[in-house]
């Protein structure tokens, strides 16, 4: 199981990982390996150059502060390759003051935060960096508010100078090793997970499951901008394996029908535009795929969606719809059966 370390500056967050280091453990800096990175690696040194011109400390200070636009460009470039380093260097727990901005939290399996009252957050900074106060708050606005990362985190270890860091971070190690059964197969899991392909109602399109937040899903577009989101406990979310189609006899799941139409098709695109069809070339084409669906219960809308869900997997390259679409034990979005 991987864990990320998360918590704004100021938060002493490297301090819980020094603590964490008389454990054992050993921890992955992202600011430390991104440092490391640009000094060291000629790819990201080549990218760097050609966006900012040079890899002067003081130009790349002034260029990241320059827009967001900037902002963006370098950390497009540096972020990447930071999260490969840490795949790469086989650590399970990482460090970062900017988990959830810079989507650090998609690596690690639990994000647990280190937070500490505003006024002791900016007293550390100003002593630390012997810097203003307005100089630290500045520094502070730039990241995520502590508040904000609290809600989307696992876990929250308060390092505010009272209470005992140690005994939290024993309760944390206990907590781990009581979810060890869980999460001993965590990489198991990650790989049904991406198996699961969903709907979500208001939201065009299918989505393949990626990872769990807390609160959320992690979701990803399976179209050409593999955009990724939270889905929520308010959104309406269905499992393609959940679904099963109405017919005169048993109800047949999905992932049949459409290993039907890609039978019929022979693993092509549709070839009825749903778009267009009238409602008679809609019941003649599902006929074909599905001879004794229930004319009663089905509905045109259920076979457009049908023929637009096959259009979207064969474009994304999924044709083995028995294989993919097929549940996990312990995995379903929910136990209802949707039924068209």
């Amino acid at each position: 199981m991987k864990i990320g370390i998360a918590g704004g500056i100021g938060s002493g967050k490297s301090y819980v990982c020094k603590r964490l280091a008389l454990h054992g453990i050993e921890v992955y800096d992202c600011d430390a390996a991104a440092k490391r990175l640009i000094r060291t690696s000629p790819t990201l040194q080549q990218q760097l150059v050609s966006l900012i011109g040079s890899l002067d400390k003081a130009a790349m200070s002034r260029f990241l502060l320059a827009s967001e636009a900037n902002k963006r460009a370098m950390n497009a470039i540096i972020h990447p390759a930071v999260f490969e380093d840490f795949r790469q260097s086989g650590m399970l727990w990482m460090e970062s003051a900017i988990m959830y901005e810079s989507g650090a939290d998609q690596l690690v399996d639990m994000v647990v935060v280190v937070t500490a009252p505003e006024e002791v957050r900016i007293a550390r900074v100003m002593q630390r960096d012997g810097i203003s106060r307005e100089k630290a708050q500045q520094w502070m606005a730039r990241q995520w508010p502590q508040e904000q990362v609290k809600q989307r985190a696992d876990y929250e270890i308060v390092n505010d100078g009272k209470t005992d860091i140690d005994q939290q971070i024993e309760q944390l190690l206990t907590t781990l090793g009581r979810n060890n059964d869980i999460t001993k197969n965590i990489k198991e899991k990650e790989e049904n997970m991406k198996q699961t392909i969903l709907a979500i109602s208001g939201k065009p399109g299918l989505y393949k499951l990626v990872s769990r937040a807390k609160n959320s899903l992690i979701v990803e577009a399976l179209d050409d901008t593999h955009k990724r989101m939270p889905a929520f406990g308010t959104d309406r979310i269905t499992s393609l394996a959940d679904i099963a189609m109405f017919t005169e006899t048993d109800d047949v799941p999905l992932m049949k029908v459409l290993a039907s139409m890609r039978d019929l098709e022979n693993g092509k695109p549709a070839s009825v535009d749903f778009h267009k069809a009238s409602p008679q070339e809609l019941h003649d084409y599902f006929t074909k795929v599905l001879p004794e669906w229930d004319q009663d219960r089905v509905q045109n809308s259920h076979i457009k969606k049908l023929i637009q869900w096959y259009d979207i997997l064969v474009k994304a390259g999924i044709t083995d719809f028995e294989e993919e679409m097929a549940p996990t034990e312990g995995d379903n979005i929910d136990d209802r059966q949707e039924k068209e």
